[in-house]
């Protein structure tokens, strides 16, 4: 319709007929005086609602940059940059060091190097041999073993040929001889022997292996709580302590815990096995003894993941289960089903072994190498089963097994058949702890990565070294001064994006653009300046907030940073300044309930502003509602302004007919008084 009375119009003015105005242009322009006003009032809320989106979007970016600098200092392993060095990297590296390493040189001397026990198995034809006639069978896996206390013994040097008193004490006891001369080192023992109150020391005095000093072994076994003392008016004595002593809890032999549950022998019902953690679900079907109840649930999917065996009970009236691994059991096993009920109770109590091994019963259901392979690994008792081709004779494939490093790692394991595990031909390397000296001590541990002897820093032994090697721990604090600086950067940063935003006489580029919104600005600028600047709540020493850091704020709001007070700062009070900011912590927990340090309570404030339901984030999402408002107001209003344009073009339609008449009405009269004109001229 528009578009007829648009042309009707046009064709209209062309042939001079009608009232020869331009209705078309006249309606646009009709229309555009009330709609273009409107128009630019909405396109001026749109490009501010878009220019505000984009400004809190840099806002949010902006304060995410300062947090992420506060992160850099939230965990004291990051404040400082450590790196080890060795003096003989063939015999121990430094892998891993973090900022809480203390600097300073460490001397080790490695008498032995952690590793880990294997053996391998008899050989065979393929890896598919039948082991046991085609019928599947049991392993007894014992891991780690019983481990014996060790008395401790110390050696002190002496002179052999001198004068001088002996005072000998154990930290309770004192046995003191006068003075007197001795030729030799077993003068000087039998002398402390024959002293007052010898026997009630912990210890026996006697001449060490190499006759050049005096070994004190004591007499129980455990470690020692206080060191023995070797005094005298002569030389001077220097103790170690060669053999540690080692306490150790009395054995406690594991138990595997067995359970008897009852049952109807002819029932229809399902039956449901749980351990706590896997379950087994046998579909609803008639039985006709227990038996067949059994092997339905063996056959069961996911049975082999049960931590006990099911079998019959000895008076076949209902189900036994054996728990594979030795220990006490947190969760009863349970039996469920549509038919009849169950109940279940212990028979053997399991029991945790302590201080002594752990043993498991592994089924084999293929009595093959690779079936052997299979079952040990499927039942993660921390020793690997490996299948290897020799490659040598007919019979080529051996199983080797492996345990975990450590003398903790050793294992033994038995089976009818015979696998060959336990012959001394098939043994490749025992199970043995690492053995360091550190600091007149030896140190024994189960990796050869050790991670708790230099704090923060772990050190791999590589071979074992006759002399001392030495570990360097460098640390270098510029670390925690650079992030410092970002930090600056970045809160001044902001600042400039918030004085851009709200000018109103700049033309830089979004200028203005929360010129409505300075209630936020200045809402976000006191936020972060009073979290930045708060005390902390792990203050230590001098050492309270950033602003003994040298961090502090101009008249003009600008953020500073003063090296020098920073340089003094770090020199003196360093662990107070990782106090102030860690809390002495690292990854901490937001959930802990203990104090975080000065840099987590900035962060998580900091986040607070630009998380799903921060201020930040809901202001830019009521400007991205707003935007999509306006957007809609101006879809409406050009909606109605073309229905105003139509109207004006149907009605200057009408119009132009209506003219179009008359001028034709007009014609046919003119044309008609001049006929009667010349008829009357004619006569």
């Amino acid at each position: 319709m528009t578009t007829v009375s648009s042309v009707t119009n046009t064709v209209l003015t062309t042939l001079d007929i009608g009232s020869g105005i331009d209705s078309a242009k006249l309606a646009r322009d009709l229309t555009d005086a009330v709609q273009l006003p409107q128009e630019r009032a909405i396109q001026k809320k749109i490009d501010y609602s878009e220019e505000s989106i984009s400004a809190y979007s840099l806002v949010s970016y902006q304060i995410d940059q300062i947090t992420a600098s506060f992160n850099k200092l939230n965990d004291a392993n990051e404040l400082a940059t450590s790196s080890g060095l060795s003096s003989d990297a063939t015999k121990m590296t430094v892998s891993s060091s973090d900022g809480t390493a203390t600097e300073g040189n460490y001397d080790f001397k490695i008498s032995q190097l952690a590793q880990s026990q294997r053996v391998t198995s008899d050989q065979y034809t393929s890896i598919s041999q039948a082991l046991n006639g085609g019928t599947s069978f049991d392993i007894s896996l014992a891991v780690d073993t019983t481990d014996s206390a060790v008395a401790a013994v110390y050696s002190a040097t002496a002179t052999a040929s001198e004068t001088t008193s002996l005072v000998v004490g154990d930290g309770t006891t004192t046995v003191t001889i006068g003075t007197a001369s001795y030729t030799s080192i077993t003068d000087q023992v039998n002398a402390i022997k024959n002293g007052s109150g010898y026997s009630s020391l912990l210890f026996e005095v006697g001449v060490n292996s190499d006759d050049d000093g005096i070994e004190f072994t004591y007499k129980t076994a455990g470690s020692v709580a206080s060191t023995p003392t070797f005094t005298g008016n002569g030389s001077t004595h220097t103790i170690t302590n060669p053999t540690v002593g080692v306490s150790v809890l009395t054995p406690v032999t594991g138990v595997a815990a067995e359970y008897n549950v009852t049952a109807t022998a002819s029932e229809t019902t399902t039956l449901v096995v749980s351990d706590g953690d896997s379950t087994v679900t046998i579909a609803s079907a008639t039985y006709a003894n227990i038996a067949a109840q059994v092997t339905a649930i063996q056959a069961g999917a996911g049975y082999s993941n049960l931590d006990f065996t099911v079998a019959a009970n000895n008076a076949n009236d209902g189900f036994k289960f054996t728990y594979k691994t030795t220990g006490a059991i947190a969760t009863a096993p349970t039996l469920t089903g549509t038919g009849s009920s169950h109940s279940v109770s212990a028979t053997t109590a399991g029991r945790t072994a302590v201080n002594a091994p752990t043993t498991t019963t592994i089924n084999v259901a293929t009595d093959t190498p690779a079936g052997v392979v299979s079952a040990i690994n499927a039942a993660n008792t921390g020793v690997t089963a490996t299948l290897l081709d020799t490659g040598t004779g007919s019979s080529t494939y051996k199983i080797l097994l492996s345990g975990q490093t450590g003398s903790d790692g050793v294992f033994t394991l038995t089976s009818s058949p015979d696998l060959g595990f336990h012959d001394t031909a098939n043994a490749l390397q025992s199970a043995q702890n690492a053995v360091i000296e550190f600091e007149d001590l030896t140190i024994t541990r189960s990796s050869n990565a050790i991670t708790d002897v230099i704090e923060g820093a772990t050190i791999n032994l590589l071979a074992t070294s006759s002399t001392d090697v030495r570990i360097t721990i460098l640390n270098d604090k510029s670390t925690l001064k650079t992030t410092l600086q970002e930090v600056v950067t970045n809160y001044n940063d902001l600042l400039t994006l918030f004085d851009n935003f709200t000018a109103t006489d700049s033309e830089a580029d979004m200028a203005g653009a929360l010129s409505e919104d300075s209630s936020l600005v200045r809402f976000v600028k006191d936020k972060i300046r009073s979290a930045v600047f708060d005390d902390s709540s792990t203050g230590s020493g001098d050492i309270t907030g950033l602003r003994d850091l040298g961090l502090s704020v101009s008249s003009t709001g600008i953020m500073t940073f003063d090296e020098t007070a920073y340089d003094t700062a770090i020199s003196t009070d360093y662990d107070d300044i990782v106090t102030m900011l860690t809390a002495d912590s690292n990854d901490q927990s937001v959930y802990s309930g203990t104090s975080l340090g000065l840099a987590k309570d900035i962060t998580i404030i900091l986040e607070g502003l630009t998380d799903s339901d921060g201020l930040v984030t809901l202001r830019q999402s009521a400007a991205t509602t707003d935007l999509s408002d306006r957007q809609e107001d101006l879809s409406d209003l050009e909606g109605r302004m073309e229905t105003v344009y139509n109207r004006y073009l149907a009605q200057f339609g009408v119009m132009e007919g209506m003219m179009a008449r008359l001028d034709s009405t007009k014609d046919y009269l003119t044309a008609q008084f001049e006929s009667l004109s010349k008829a009357y001229d004619s006569d």
